[in-house]
């Protein structure tokens, strides 16, 4: 049987079924934003709602099974209801890779989510707060000033409806997709491509996040002649955001040499940062 003949058989093989997918839906719409932390962002969240595809999937395979709840409560983070399509993507590789799908590896799933979730995100978030967020509220808040009680839960309403409503349909939508773009990529052999260029859209993402959110700045300053220059300016005159850099490399490395031991990491963090604010380096 050709390489192409197999392909086609495993793409039109379903292990996955509407229930299946609602239960995953429910979980992760009712769920995301409930045990959000910030190591991992809404990691237990996506895990939570892969539970129980994970469980059929991967019934009598405890190895894989336990793969795969590592692989799904890795950090992860993106828009509440259109960050759903990627479920659907994730679900349909998850099948493929149970049918015994070689092409479809861990690092090709971890990469899709990664890359994935930063667009999805600005996408989603743009759309619910810039569009439908902005008009539901210009209708309705000028009748609520004028007395009317219903029209202050009008926006509530709405926007729950358009939350489910919305997430239920990119979550086929997505799994629909995911299985055929999946499978067109692994017949035109370009899976190592999509690989890459997810990897380094989740780098960048990353970089964003770093620079966006990690705030670090030293108040050192020393006399030049008459002057007094400030380190922070000649820090920013070689390289933006240096400070901010250094740490979150130096807590990469942390985490490549002793392990994801968060806590301790954290820990390590507090103790610094009171430190060297108390002697005035930062």
């Amino acid at each position: 049987m050709s390489e192409i003949t197999r392909v086609d058989e495993q793409s039109t093989k379903r292990l996955i079924t509407k229930s299946d997918l609602a239960k995953a839906w429910i979980r992760w719409i009712t769920a995301v934003e409930v045990p959000v932390c910030f190591d991992r962002m809404q990691a237990l969240s996506f895990g939570f709602a892969m539970d129980p595809i994970i469980d059929k999937l991967y019934k009598d395979k405890p190895e894989e099974k336990k793969e795969a709840y590592i692989r799904h409560n890795s950090m992860f983070n993106t828009n509440c209801d259109w960050g759903s399509i990627i479920h659907g993507i994730v679900i349909s590789m998850e099948e493929q890779k149970a049918l015994g799908n070689e092409e479809i590896t861990d690092e090709t799933i971890r990469s899709i989510k990664l890359g994935l979730m930063g667009p999805i995100a600005g996408i989603g978030d743009t759309f619910d707060q810039g569009i439908v967020g902005t008009l539901v509220l210009a209708i309705f808040t000028p009748l609520a000033l004028d007395g009317a009680l219903w029209a202050a839960f009008m926006p509530l309403i709405i926007f729950l409806a358009y939350t489910f409503g919305t997430s239920w349909f990119l979550i086929n939508r997505g799994y629909e997709f995911g299985r055929k773009s999946v499978f067109t990529i692994l017949k035109s052999g370009r899976i190592q491509s999509v690989i890459k260029i997810a990897s380094i859209v989740g780098t960048f993402m990353i970089g964003c996040l770093a620079a966006n959110y990690v705030k670090i700045s030293t108040p050192l300053s020393f006399q030049s002649g008459q002057d007094v220059k400030m380190v922070q300016d000649l820090l920013n005159g070689i390289l933006p955001k240096l400070l901010p850099f250094v740490v979150t490399m130096g807590m990469y490395a942390y985490i490549q040499k002793f392990g994801a031991k968060y806590i301790r990491l954290i820990v390590i963090t507090i103790i610094a940062c009171v430190a060297l604010t108390f002697f005035g380096i930062l």
